[in-house]
């Protein structure tokens, strides 16, 4: 009886443990409100463009068209107006998020996959790049000194998944302060009904929808 409970108390520690780790990847970041009105420059990111990615049976090529055209117009605007270009890129961390991602997802976005790089049907070259392993890109520290060293106030979000990443960055960015934009033409989301709901969301919490 004894080894029985053993069992089930391992068992219940296990699933509480996938729980959390599900909420952390998904839970959009606070930090410290910035002061906006000295925050005078528009920064643009991209989100998530890699091959681990872009190469889901998910997209049409359609989808992918529209999307690769859009962000590279957006970056090509950014170049000619002295805009930063920010990437940022998606590699999973932790024994659970690479055990879950390699059952579920064939690895994709796993440390030590080849599919980790930009897309390079992009050909951008960024100003900066960050890597983050959950959904928020604030998550890491990184990305917020760089946009107060440029005096960034404004950001355009790019990339996928609009429903994941790009939704819960534009929600770190808000929680900061920032003034975010998003390009629907350059995002990608794999559930259009889903992606509709966020876009509302987002817009009644002052996300501007270009």
């Amino acid at each position: 009886m004894t080894i029985i409970w053993i069992v089930v108390a391992a068992l219940t520690a296990c699933v509480l443990y996938v729980i959390w780790g599900i909420r952390r990847i998904g839970k959009p970041t606070t930090g410290p409100q910035i002061n906006l009105s000295a925050r005078t420059e528009t920064a643009l990111l991209v989100i998530d463009m890699q091959v681990d990615f872009t190469t889901l049976p998910t997209w049409t090529e359609s989808d992918l068209q529209q999307n690769f055209a859009q962000i590279s117009a957006s970056t090509s605007n950014a170049q000619h107006s002295g805009m930063p270009i920010i990437v940022v890129r998606h590699v999973f961390q932790g024994w659970l998020a690479n055990l879950l991602n390699g059952l579920f997802n064939k690895g994709r976005g796993n440390k030590g996959s080849d599919g980790l790089g930009l897309d390079p049907r992009l050909s951008l070259t960024p100003s900066a790049e960050f890597v983050k392993s959950v959904g928020d890109a604030f998550s890491v520290p990184e990305l917020d000194r760089y946009l107060a060293e440029h005096n960034v106030g404004h950001l355009i979000l790019t990339g996928l998944d609009g429903c994941h990443c790009v939704n819960k960055t534009a929600q770190g960015a808000r929680n900061r302060g920032y003034q975010v934009s998003i390009d629907p033409a350059a995002v990608l989301a794999a559930n259009p009904k889903q992606w509709s709901k966020v876009k509302d969301d987002l817009s009644t919490a002052g996300v501007e929808f270009l």
